[in-house]
């Protein structure tokens, strides 16, 4: 028997719940009415990374070490992107594999590159296969020789989508989201079938990347969620299929308003940046970043040129739009005081202060100045600025000093070179906190219970009567639970805190946020 965990990126019940209501998605309608169903409220801020770590550990982002996709380097003042090796957890298929269980783990965010995984002598084991930015042509698999059979089974599997995304019309998003569904699901029966797992986890991206995109064209977004519905209805039907528990790593929201944090830090002279003169000649004779990616998707060269062409290169590319990621920009350390990393954490450059003192009331000063905030229709930017010990536990390595949850609608991108507000990109939504969570099946409820991303990774361990690490910030859920699973006392393990494994593929990871549209 199997325990299939299928992960929806960004699925928001704005969307489902009316589409279930007028008979569009029967499986999604029959998990509701058989099983237990809520909102499920993600981290902060509520992004990919790290949230499915979040889901995976059950950690705040305080024991994980990882914030945003991005990590400042007090030290150095180096910018970089984080990948699978930053995460300072073991996750809860690890604890599962120690107990002579066999999990599959399929398209997560944030597993890549692949570890070696878990492997018992009593025969527990964990299989990988790695989410973007892996690739099939490089190493995707944990272990290696899995690759090799995951391919003769699913010979066209692919990671990511083999079209350049801003270019893409929106029938050939939903027919490229929809042939990467099926893969996805038929890797996750691959998995209990031919590798007897008894767990699979897998991820659907392409929901998130659609919905960044497609936001105004509802009916192309039913249309994808119609064929994973169709999916979850064979799943459901399987001899094997003990349980199906549904989760999105958060929500989705229409874009009301823009504001560019790092713009507005620069224009109040906090943030100083020195100007590109490649980037400036580059543009000066009409070779964009946006030309580039024409030109290779209409030479059908994506996936050879995302692997050939260096992202130090891609990076000089200006974009049309005149802006620049923080990343990409020469900032002057010796006078800048702070930047904005991602959509939420905040770092001070403590050197630029005479005292830690010193920095400490800035912070707060700018904390105020942010909540204080009001877009051109007099609404507010901000929700709330947080001192980080007042939403993450642990001891918070490499976090930041402020962490921004910016007010339902607004999207707070991390480039330079616009308009504070008033400016436009490819997305027309963005995340927002409360996502979905479902679950039918043995054992398993069926009535409505909200619940937190921490508390996913104890509840399932508790289900399989596997141990809880101490360490975990979520609870077991007895109220999604019935039967045995319920009955039973919790018992706690070991903690699962780890060091970090830097394996130094950030460029890769910055390629990818290039083509989903987080970075300019």
């Amino acid at each position: 028997m199997t325990v299939y965990v299928v992960g929806l990126d960004g699925a928001d019940w704005s969307l489902l719940r009316p589409w279930i209501e007028e008979g569009h998605l029967p499986t999604f309608d029959r998990i509701l009415d058989e099983g237990v169903a809520g909102d499920l409220k993600s981290t902060l801020p509520p992004v990919t990374f790290p949230a499915w770590k979040c889901y995976s550990t059950g950690k705040t982002p305080g024991k994980l070490g990882v914030y945003e996709w991005f990590a400042y380097d007090r030290d150095t003042d180096e910018i970089s992107a984080n990948d699978a090796g930053d995460f300072r957890s073991r996750e809860y298929w690890d604890v599962l594999a120690e107990r002579g269980h066999r999990a599959g783990v399929i398209n997560m965010p944030t597993t890549h590159p692949p570890d070696d995984g878990t492997q018992t002598t009593d025969g527990g084991r964990t299989f990988i296969i790695a989410g973007s930015p892996a690739s099939e042509r490089k190493r995707f698999t944990a272990p290696d020789s899995l690759k090799e059979d995951l391919l003769e089974s699913i010979p066209d599997y692919r990671v990511k989508p083999d079209l350049v995304l801003d270019e893409a019309t929106p029938d050939e998003l939903v027919d490229e989201a929809t042939t990467l569904f099926e893969q996805r699901f038929h890797a996750a029966t691959w998995l209990a079938d031919e590798k007897d797992c008894d767990l699979v986890h897998t991820t659907l991206f392409a929901t998130d990347t659609l919905q960044h995109r497609l936001w105004d064209r509802p009916q192309k977004l039913r249309a994808a969620y119609e064929h994973v519905d169709d999916l979850l209805a064979d799943l459901l039907e399987r001899d094997d299929a003990e349980a199906v528990v549904l989760l999105s790593d958060h929500g989705f929201q229409k874009i009301d308003e823009i504001f560019l944090a790092n713009q507005w830090l620069l224009d109040r002279g906090d943030l100083v940046i020195e100007e590109s003169e490649t980037r400036d000649v580059l543009s000066s004779v009409g070779l964009t970043e946006e030309r580039l990616k024409r030109l290779v998707g209409k030479l059908g060269l994506v996936n050879l040129a995302q692997s050939l062409v260096p992202e130090s290169v891609q990076r000089l590319f200006p974009s049309e739009s005149g802006r620049v990621a923080i990343q990409d920009a020469e900032i002057d350390w010796s006078r800048t005081k702070v930047i904005s990393l991602g959509r939420g954490p905040i770092y001070i450059n403590r050197d630029a202060f005479a005292s830690d003192d010193a920095a400490d009331r800035y912070a707060a000063d700018l904390a105020d100045g942010l909540e204080n905030q009001e877009t051109p229709t007099g609404d507010p930017v901000v929700t709330a600025v947080y001192d980080p010990t007042e939403v993450y536990t642990g001891d918070r390595p490499r976090g930041p000093d402020l962490l921004v949850e910016y007010a339902p609608g607004i999207d707070a991108p991390e480039s330079i070179g616009g308009e504070v507000f008033g400016e436009e990109t490819e997305w027309l939504a963005t995340h927002r906190r409360t996502g979905v969570f479902a679950a039918w099946g043995d054992d398993i409820a069926d009535e409505a219970a909200d619940l937190e991303l921490y508390d996913l990774a104890p509840t399932l361990l508790h289900y399989f009567g596997a141990p809880v690490p101490k360490d975990v910030d979520g609870d077991v859920r007895f109220d999604v639970l019935t039967g045995k699973p319920a009955a039973r006392s919790v018992d706690r393990g070991p903690p699962t805190a780890t060091g970090t494994d830097r394996r130094e593929v950030g460029p890769e990871v910055e390629e990818t946020l290039r083509e989903l549209g987080y970075m300019e």
